[in-house]
């Protein structure tokens, strides 16, 4: 019994640290709406955040805090980056100018993974959460 408990307590012990398994320097999550009256692209890495709200204008660019970068991370983490590509929108109000075409990338390891196209406010399950958390994140850049 001692000894399945100490095995027990190393699995968990291991899966607490997992975010050590990331390499957070060459990770960096992209996303973009675009439509006829909306653009915004949002880029976040570990040592920055930009943001760009209209066509033609200087990115608004400031540090990226370690709370925000964990947010990230944490997000980032159930995805199955491979399989980013695969994933289907859930709705098609794209097509008839009812939302903003929207797109994630995941750069990782000098790979990007980007999506196919879905609506802005709309995304696949799978990526909803780091969605999220990028629009938050990115509307506290001033």
């Amino acid at each position: 019994m001692k000894y399945l408990f100490i095995l027990l307590s190393f699995i968990f012990i291991d899966n607490g640290c997992s975010n050590s398994n990331i390499n957070q320097e060459s990770l960096s999550v992209e996303y973009s709406a675009l439509s006829k009256g909306i653009y915004k692209q949002i880029k976040i890495s570990k040592k920055s955040i930009s943001v760009t709200n209209a066509r033609g204008t200087t990115p608004i660019t400031q540090t990226c805090s370690e709370a925000s970068w964990e947010t990230i991370i944490k997000a980032v983490k159930p995805i199955n980056v491979e399989n980013i590509p695969n994933l289907k929108a859930p709705t098609e109000k794209r097509f008839y100018d009812g939302a903003a075409i929207a797109h994630l990338t995941i750069n990782y390891d000098g790979k990007s993974y980007k999506t196919e196209p879905f609506d802005h406010g709309y995304p696949p399950k799978e990526i909803e959460g780091l969605v999220k958390e990028i629009l938050s994140i990115s509307e506290n850049i001033e």
